[in-house]
């Protein structure tokens, strides 16, 4: 299987949107957000359908370079802001910043944003409160693709919620849909031939399908029945309700209308300093990490995992050894870019080792 490099990645990331005319910090704050996804092995979320989409985006004009982010409302631990055709990634690292900044001054940053494009993995902004010893919460809505329990027709978004909390060790970090996947993930079935299992999705006639394509122009399925549901309503509550923006079927996501369509967002940092501690925080996760590892695993299993841990390994190994290139990834990616025209010399440069 063909390898890429993770300095290539982040190389071709960077030249992409360089070449697109980002600025500097657009261009560190798009190419960490896909890395980070990328590196955890969050494929659905990384440089194969992030980075071509976002450059796809701006050929359309539905992102542009240099976007001006709109401030609606601020205070001392609030904001609100307003996408205003910035780089999903972009307006997400905008917000978490402000939602830290609040935080290291009040304790609590709670920071809401409308109108925005896909930011990717909503962990990637989540884990950005773990370098100053916090707590980072962050949700985002998006368009309807998931069926509510008992229905046999789209609801709301995939409606992802992460969190991250720092450890002296490692952290932990989930990021979870509220469907049973993400949309990616069909995608990403759909575009290797394989099929999905049964509980994934239903077709267009409500019925349980393992085919990807009938599941992406049907309906996702809420994961743990009414508890996803339960908690993918949470999540339209605190991005579009709070925020007075579009949630369920309203969210327009594809919509290029900047005072109209894309994703409502939320991101919440938490000091632990103002609290218990930040030290004694993270003691306490070290102590829950080291509980669930003295578990006894259940047959059929070798070890108790933490949230995030296996993406952290893979992190790790992926850093090492390099991303693996599944077949029709790297064919895809570079049609896209092509599609999104960037010249071919510039997107070889980077090929992956075969």
């Amino acid at each position: 299987m063909p390898v890429m490099p993770a300095d290539r990645a982040q190389g071709l990331c960077e030249a992409v949107f360089q070449r697109l005319g980002l600025s500097e910090r657009e261009t560190a704050d798009c190419t960490r957000a896909i890395m980070f996804a990328t590196l955890r092995g969050l494929d659905s979320h990384g440089f194969v359908s992030i980075l071509p989409g976002i450059a796809s985006s701006v050929k359309r004009g539905q992102t542009q370079p240099n976007a001006e982010i709109v401030t609606l409302k601020e205070s001392p631990v609030t904001a609100s802001y307003k996408g205003n055709r910035a780089a999903g990634p972009v307006i997400a690292s905008h917000a978490m910043r402000a939602a830290i900044d609040r935080a290291r001054e009040h304790g609590v940053g709670v920071v809401t944003a409308v109108h925005c494009a896909h930011f990717g993995a909503a962990s990637a902004y989540a884990a950005m409160a773990l370098p100053e010893s916090m707590f980072g919460l962050v949700m985002c809505n998006a368009g309807p693709h998931v069926a509510p329990y008992g229905g046999a027709g789209r609801l709301h978004g995939t409606n992802p919620i992460a969190y991250a909390a720092p450890g002296r060790e490692m952290p932990i970090v989930l990021d979870v849909a509220t469907s049973m996947v993400a949309a990616g993930q069909l995608a990403k079935a759909a575009r290797r031939g394989q099929s999905i299992p049964h509980g994934w999705a239903v077709d267009e006639h409500g019925q349980s399908t393992t085919d990807p394509a009938a599941g992406l122009k049907g309906a996702l399925l809420p994961f743990g029945g009414h508890k996803g549901y339960g908690i993918a309503v949470l999540v339209d509550l605190l991005t579009g309700a709070l925020s007075g923006s579009t949630l369920g079927l309203t969210v327009q996501q594809g919509n290029p209308d900047p005072e109209v369509g894309g994703q409502a967002f939320f991101f919440l940092a938490i000091d632990p300093g103002y609290f218990s501690g930040r030290e004694t925080f993270a003691e306490r996760v070290d102590q829950l990490i080291g509980d669930a590892k003295s578990i006894k695993p259940a047959k059929g299993f070798s070890e108790v995992l933490l949230p995030g841990e296996l993406e952290w390994r893979e992190e790790q190994k992926r850093q090492r050894d390099g991303i693996p290139m599944y077949d029709g990834d790297w064919t895809s990616l570079r049609a896209s870019l092509e599609a999104a025209g960037l010249p071919t010399e510039l997107i070889d440069r980077y090929a992956p080792d075969a």
